[in-house]
């Protein structure tokens, strides 16, 4: 005779009751038991589930509930309620008289609080949504949707497929952060029932994987929402938080073996996720890239390990954090931080060497590579090939540009030098055909080209082709790009002057000064 089926409200009630009987543990297992059940619409006690918390609760002078509470709360990056904990922590510690253990407690304590108040003093400056400015690359690429839906095949290339794609998942994401609801417990005013959805953080970060620059915050609350989601959505998945990453390796097989896929993927995918954005808040909104790369790389490794050991699982059981595609844009991801903090940190003696940089390049060519030669019948929109494909290609070979720019720098012999920068121009130029003719960053890396021509002393003619062709993507790539971080950061500029160098050239060309065989003088 089979079991009568337990239905979701029935176990978020009988959670209610266990919870004002104060059996907190029980309790946390009947509302995660009600999310596998529900998980479109979760509905969780945060404030009760967390063990940490309900333990200082309880005993305001418990130091390890403290020091848990606020790990937890670093690990969300949530500052300021994570200094609150630290300093809770201190104030649980004797005053008089400490053990050699509780002093390097005290120590330890003393030196989280001081990080979480220095990270919370930190300014953040979102990307600016005013409406003077004039429109968002997102904005313009959906309204050019309909057109290019018509155009057909013609126009399959353009990047409004690649922002508008990725706009349209991360504002989804948004949307469900926005959708939280917060209602006080009747009977308990102190405390609440948060209401909200599952697939957050999902559409939050495969929007910022299919291309990161979609990244902006709108409102001035976006970061206490999002660290609610996600406090909200790894209480629900059981993810992993403040684990080690081999730790969580092997919890997750145990996991598996005890629970199977059902339990583990979403676990999983919280944790990556999770991970995932927190890299991408660290090193850009926070200009911390050491700790972006950190974060990445911690993602990258715990997918790469996934991908081996469940080689042969399919996506519908391990999830779509292990398949090819997901590992292609946390690589792409990755190697942008690892850049951005090689440049923080430059020289040969950086924490982050290029010739490290160099291999992890070609690592992702190579994954381009085969991306491209193995990609299945499975349909997918005019974005994605771009985005995981093409685009990550471009970005290799952007890199290895970059790693032979910056090699030419710490060589004093004048050919090694000189040969550097041919190498680093052709990469740029291999680069800029990865992109569409109207995304930005194509006319951006033939513009780097063309810095790298100058510095290698080619002919005249071969910079002024260069220049020719950037000249006719310029008005292409302001149609959608005309307002960009990089437009922000002086990228019109900067086109501008090696345009205005090469108009001086062709001058000097007419009036018998320069010849085009002449290398281009610096």
């Amino acid at each position: 005779m089979s079991e009568p089926t337990v239905t979701s409200a029935q176990l978020k009630d009988e959670g209610n009751e266990l919870f004002k009987k104060q059996d907190y543990v029980r309790a946390i297992i009947k509302y995660t038991e009600a999310i596998a059940l529900d998980d479109k619409n979760a509905v969780l006690f945060l404030d009760a589930v967390d063990d940490a918390h309900t333990a200082t609760e309880i005993d305001p002078g418990y130091v390890k509930g403290w020091s848990r509470l606020a790990a937890s709360r670093d690990a969300l990056a949530d500052w300021t309620n994570s200094a609150h904990a630290w300093q809770k922590a201190l104030d649980a510690l004797p005053k008089t008289q400490l053990s050699p253990a509780e002093q390097k407690q005290k120590d330890q304590y003393t030196a989280c609080l001081n990080a979480a108040n220095g990270r919370r003093n930190q300014r953040i400056v979102p990307l600016s949504m005013s409406e003077k400015a004039g429109k968002f690359p997102w904005q313009v690429a959906t309204d050019m949707l309909p057109e290019l839906r018509r155009a057909g095949h013609a126009k399959i290339s353009s990047s409004a497929w690649v922002i508008a794609s990725a706009y349209d998942e991360f504002n989804s994401g948004v949307e469900m952060m926005k959708g939280m609801k917060k209602t006080p417990v009747p009977g308990n005013p102190d405390n609440f029932i948060f209401h909200g959805n599952t697939e957050g953080l999902m559409l939050l970060s495969n929007g910022f994987m299919r291309d990161d620059r979609v990244f902006h915050i709108n409102q001035p609350n976006w970061i206490e929402m999002y660290n609610q989601q996600v406090c909200f959505e790894g209480t629900a998945r059981k993810a992993w938080d403040s684990e080690g990453l081999e730790a969580i390796k092997d919890l997750a097989q145990k996991r598996l073996k005890e629970n199977g896929w059902d339990d583990v993927r979403p676990a999983l995918a919280v944790t990556v996720r999770a991970w995932i954005m927190r890299a991408g808040l660290e090193g850009g909104l926070r200009e911390q890239p050491q700790a972006g790369v950190e974060y990445y790389r911690r993602a990258l490794d715990l997918v790469e390990w996934g991908r081996t050991i469940w080689k042969d699982v399919p996506k519908s059981s391990r999830g779509a954090i292990f398949e090819h595609s997901f590992l292609i844009g946390v690589r792409s991801l990755y190697l942008k931080m690892f850049m951005n903090a090689y440049t923080d940190d430059p020289g040969l003696n950086s924490k982050f060497p290029l010739e490290q940089l160099k291999e992890e390049a070609e690592d992702l060519l190579k994954e381009a590579d085969i991306a491209l030669r193995t990609r299945g019948g499975e349909p997918v929109d005019p974005g994605f090939i771009s985005s995981f494909i093409a685009y990550p290609a471009g970005l290799g070979h952007a890199l290895l540009g970059f790693y032979h720019a910056q090699s030419a720098r710490y060589t004093s012999n004048p050919v090694e030098r000189m040969l550097s920068y041919v190498k680093a121009s052709g990469e740029y130029t291999t680069a800029s055909s990865k992109y569409a003719e109207d995304d930005e960053l194509r006319a951006w890396y033939l513009n780097c080209t063309l810095d790298c021509m100058r510095n290698a002393g080619v002919p005249v003619d071969n910079f002024l082709m260069v220049a020719f062709g950037l000249r006719e993507t310029v008005p292409k790539m302001k149609k959608i790009w005309a307002i960009s971080e990089l437009a922000m950061g002086g990228r019109d500029q900067k086109i501008q002057a090696n345009l205005d160098r090469a108009d001086e050239l062709m001058k000097r060309v007419a009036d018998k000064t320069l010849t085009l065989q002449d290398p281009v003088p610096l």
